[in-house]
């Protein structure tokens, strides 16, 4: 089916503006539920595919597999439709209220969470192949189940991982981790120690210029999970085991061996400082390789490092996912078309445009297989073992505790404005506040 879009109605933006965390109004309800699932014989049918995908060799990998779809399914037609990456999830806000949602969405897990509360995304449980449905393991599965209906399928994710500069490692007599044998957040410590020389040369460095994400998936690696109970309004829970992580980075900061800019620079802005010699240690998404690759200057040697240990090495599982719109009527012929996405050979180009770890097994040995252990890519595509459903992953409003209160509350306690009693305070405050 294609669309044709329609302008939406002043009342239709009104209303988007009273909708938060992908809850939408009450007024704008889904489509019955009555439309067939599958084509008639003979039909020719036209679907649309919204992507965010945005880095170059992604977009020309989404494209290709787009391209030998429509090449092979003359009957389902696919168009592709390129979706700004930083309005995502107001232009399916806009769309889902508008009744023009995309057939097939590109979105994240954590994303889709509201959507699918509201009933504006299909239950594709029904519909995915027993042998995709196996190539994924089962915690991913949990990471984009709601209600019990998965909503989305689950394609490429991140983690959070040190990324070495091996010459100033080398210098400092510092032994790379293994797989086997990783770091804990202690020999971060140690070692971001001794790679600290003085002037403006720091041992470690971590844009958190937007800290939410990335110290709470930490966290999981010393159980903090900071929410818990019902996943429809769960309750907040800031203990030690959650304050572990900002403690342990704002120790580095006081200690002078992490740079104290890090709080003021996003996750890239520390590059050139990483390519320039002024940080031994960088901690970003993996999906930084690429840039890194990209970037580097001749002869500058690197390579990432395992993800780091507490009691144990989980990490937040929130993938990019595919998902169907409610409103599409051929729910059937856009699963066929994700289960094709999904492909081992598809997906490992689309991961390693994006440099993102594959959630399937099969493409994840594609991508081994391609990249073996340059940059230590075997202990990045390893470690998607420990990814974890969070229990934040599926509370409607945490974007909004996020953004409101998570994100200054972590910004001030990391530059020393507030104590870290001040900090769970304040992130406890936050929740109950919103979700009262």
């Amino acid at each position: 089916m294609k669309r044709r879009l329609a302008t939406v109605s002043v009342a239709t933006i009104a209303a988007t503006v009273l909708m938060t965390s992908g809850c939408i109004s009450g007024s704008s309800s889904p489509s019955s539920g009555d439309a067939p699932q599958t084509a008639a014989p003979g039909e020719k049918v036209s679907l649309t595919f919204s992507s965010y995908a945005f880095q170059d060799l992604t977009v020309k990998a989404t494209q290709k597999i787009v391209d030998s779809w429509n090449s092979a399914n003359p009957d389902i037609h696919i168009d592709y439709q390129k979706v700004d990456p930083n309005s995502v999830h107001d232009k399916l806000v806009t769309q889902f209220a508008g009744n023009q949602a995309p057939d097939i969405i590109h979105d994240e897990s954590a994303d889709i969470a509201g959507f699918s509360s509201q009933g504006f995304l299909a239950d594709l449980t029904p519909l995915i192949p027993a042998e995709l449905k196996s190539d994924v393991p089962a915690s991913v599965w949990k990471s984009v189940t709601y209600g019990g209906k998965i909503t989305g399928v689950p394609t490429i994710a991140q983690v959070y991982n040190l990324f070495a500069n091996t010459e100033s490692m080398s210098k400092a007599g510092i032994t790379p981790p293994t797989a086997d044998t990783p770091w804990t957040w202690d020999d971060l410590a140690t070692n971001a120690k001794k790679l600290t020389t003085g002037g403006d040369v720091y041992g470690f460095a971590w844009g958190l210029k937007s800290p939410t994400a990335g110290l709470m998936s930490s966290g999981l690696a010393f159980d903090g999970t900071y929410f818990s109970g019902d996943d429809t309004k769960p309750d907040i829970s800031v203990t030690s085991k959650e304050l572990e992580v900002p403690n342990r980075v704002k120790a580095m900061i006081d200690a002078k061996t992490m740079a104290p800019n890090s709080i003021s620079l996003s996750g890239t802005d520390v590059l050139p400082g990483f390519f320039g010699g002024k940080y031994g240690l960088v901690m970003a998404g993996n999906y930084v390789e690429a840039q890194i690759e990209a970037k580097a200057p001749q002869g500058f040697n690197w390579t990432m490092l395992p993800l780091l240990k507490g009691t144990n090495q989980n990490q937040a599982a929130n993938p990019q996912t595919l998902s169907v719109a409610k409103q599409s009527k051929h729910p059937a012929e856009a699963m066929k078309f994700i289960a094709y996405f999904m492909k081992a050979e598809n997906l490992a180009k689309i991961a390693e445009g994006d440099a993102l770890i594959p959630v399937s097994t099969s493409a994840a040995a594609i991508v081994k297989t391609d990249l073996g252990s340059k940059h230590g890519w075997d202990a990045i595509l390893g470690s998607a073992s420990s990814l974890v459903d969070p229990p934040w992953n599926k509370a409607t409003k945490f974007p909004q505790w996020k953004s409101e209160t998570a994100t200054p509350a972590f910004q001030e306690f990391l530059a020393g404005k507030i104590d870290s009693a001040a900090l769970q305070q304040r992130l406890t405050d936050g929740w109950k506040k919103i979700s009262s």
